[in-house]
């Protein structure tokens, strides 16, 4: 008989608990997987459909993709990656089926995870073949017992209400009933489980009133879903520092409505569902979005047509974010929102205020601009005369929309200028080369642009890092374009006058807006991974080879990436809502 070391049937039973998440197995007889869970557990994930997830899983493309990697590549000649496999092959013939068959029999039924107080976890795994998951854990408690040879009666079990309890180990307790198997890292979690399924009066999950409505959000039943509890998860100091950025004024401008919304929440649902290699998800909770009155309301309009404005598309676009967010009122709120005077806040107004020739930064500048805010990141193409810099930046632009763009176009030219000028005077003083202001036209749109001189010629490659900016102001329509980039600022130009002659119009109800090209972003990773590999090396004291495959692997997951958008704010029965829609492209 073939001798399998021991942890590898601990990773094939941590490896099926792994693939957990939590819904009711409405269609199960006796108990529901909710009903087994503590009334505490804080978190609880489910896959109700698992039969739809491995079929994505197991699609050709897929499989391709996974065992055509290089790092797959290596790890399937390795000796532990050859035992893990013999023991799947013999299960393979044993039930005469194939891996996906086999994980069907034994996930079928649907699979949840629950987390709960002093870090209990519990996992409840259903079989679609009872015989299947009997036999396999014979097999693996087989195992377990031969190699338990001198490890002091690793092996362990124990009777309760009737109930077989096993231990294979430390760290790990587990029980069969039926066609379940409850595993757990805590005895008395195990214990109390058994309890909550022969007694339905004692409390549980599913009797929980916020569990309850959690479910009712839901505008179908999902493959999978998460449920959360706020009111529990807010207390841990990580969650409420998380939530709590008073000393951040980018994240709270950005996440605001969202963090304003979780801090009164009692629960919090995500639900995914996935078809033909593309993800959606959508999350909702009981919080609701801010009415407007309170200091965050800078995302919130009084009128029902107002929103984000739907993102810009220019070539070889990594990502764009569109936001719908009063400055005015978000600066004119600092006081409240930011009760402490951080250097980095002082340092900011200071800055401005030089910038804009001493005019009030809330009343003269922000409460000239719209609520419209947008930002694009793009991959950058170099002229010859320069070359390739190390690393490689992508090029990135503010978009905003003047209320009166006569008058804020002079001030914010003159702003802009100052700042270039602040730039040279500071290499100046170091002696680094300065920027050289131009006034090209693009499409009919004369727009301000600094640039360094190319280099001398000379052997010496890469480019400089300073090539990766030329730094551009233009206006056009009302709209105010702040770019990294030349080659950006001119595909802005082009994308707002194509939008202008559109009409495009707010997306109402959503205040963010996002989205992401991962083929361009991996294009990204690997134009820089000799960077990124010494930059791995440095920072966690890598081998050359564990860094290249650990960029090789990010390249591949961003890479998987096809099209990622997001919008949040749309609200459902008044609840704030997100909802996410990923296109993998294995």
């Amino acid at each position: 008989m073939i001798r399998y070391r021991y942890r590898w049937s601990a990773v094939l039973l941590v490896l099926i608990a792994s693939i957990t998440t939590p819904m009711l197995a409405a269609d199960s007889p006796g108990w529901s997987h909710a009903t087994a869970l503590p009334h505490e557990a804080y978190v609880a994930v489910e896959i109700s459909q698992p039969d739809r997830v491995l079929q994505q899983l197991f699609e050709p493309r897929v499989k391709q993709a996974v065992t055509s990697h290089p790092e797959f590549v290596r790890q399937r000649n390795q000796p532990d990656f050859l035992q893990m496999m013999n023991l799947v092959e013999y299960f393979e013939r044993r039930f005469e089926t194939d891996l996906q068959g086999l994980l069907q029999k034994l996930l079928g039924g649907g699979i949840t995870l629950g987390i709960g107080p002093g870090e209990q976890v519990l996992v409840i795994l259903e079989a679609e073949d009872e015989k299947v998951l009997s036999e396999v854990h014979d097999f693996l408690l087989m195992i377990a017992r031969n190699q338990e040879q001198g490890q002091n009666d690793s092996v362990r079990s124990a009777e309760y209400r009737g109930v077989t309890g096993w231990s294979f180990g430390p760290g790990q307790t587990h029980a069969i009933l039926g066609n379940r198997l409850l595993w757990t890292n805590q005895p008395q979690a195990l214990t109390a489980a058994i309890d909550r399924i022969q007694q339905a009066d004692l409390p549980n999950l599913a009797s929980l009133p916020s569990y309850q409505q959690s479910r009712k959000s839901s505008a179908k039943r999902p493959v999978a879903s998460v449920f959360a509890r706020m009111d529990v998860l807010k207390e841990l100091p990580p969650v409420a520092a998380a939530l709590d950025q008073q000393n951040n004024p980018l994240l709270t401008l950005l996440l605001a409505p969202l963090m304003q919304a979780w801090k009164q929440s009692d629960w919090l649902a995500l639900d995914l569902d996935l078809e033909d290699l593309t993800l959606t998800m959508t999350v909702t909770s009981d919080g609701r979005a801010d009415d407007g009155a309170l200091p965050t309301g800078f995302a919130k309009s009084t009128e029902a047509a107002d929103g984000a404005m739907p993102n810009l598309n220019v070539p070889r676009q990594i990502a764009g974010i569109s936001f719908y967010r009063d400055l005015h009122r978000f600066y004119a709120a600092k006081d409240d929102l930011f009760p402490q005077r951080t250097s980095g806040l002082i340092f900011f107004e200071n800055m401005m205020g030089i910038f804009f020739t001493g005019r009030d930064l809330t009343e003269e500048v922000l409460a000239e601009l719209h609520p419209e805010v947008r930002m694009v990141i793009a991959q950058q193409e170099y002229p010859a005369e320069i070359g390739t810099p190390d690393p490689q930046l992508p090029g990135v632009a503010l978009v905003f929309r003047m209320k009166r763009p006569d008058q804020f176009s002079l001030v914010a030219e003159e702003a802009w200028q100052k700042a270039l000028g602040l730039i040279n005077f500071t290499r100046g003083q170091q002696a680094e080369p300065g920027l050289i202001l131009d006034k090209p036209t693009h499409a009919g749109v004369k727009y301000t642009l600094a640039a360094f001189l190319p280099p001398e010629k000379s052997d010496r490659a890469p480019a400089e890092t300073r090539f990766n900016f030329q730094p551009a102001l233009a206006m056009l329509d009302g709209f105010l374009v702040l770019s990294s980039t030349d080659a950006l600022a001119r595909d802005l130009i082009d994308a707002l006058q194509q939008e202008t002659k559109e009409g495009v119009v707010p997306e109402a109800g959503n205040h963010s807006i996002a989205q992401l090209n991962g083929s361009s972003l991996a294009s990204i990773v690997r134009a820089n991974r000799e960077t990124l590999i010494r930059q791995n090396m440095v920072e966690k004291g890598h081998s050359r080879e564990q860094a290249e495959a650990e960029i090789g692997m990010l390249a591949a997951v961003v890479g998987s990436i096809g099209r990622l958008q997001i919008a949040a704010g749309g609200d459902r029965a008044e609840q704030l809502t997100i909802e996410l829609e990923l296109d993998l492209q294995p």
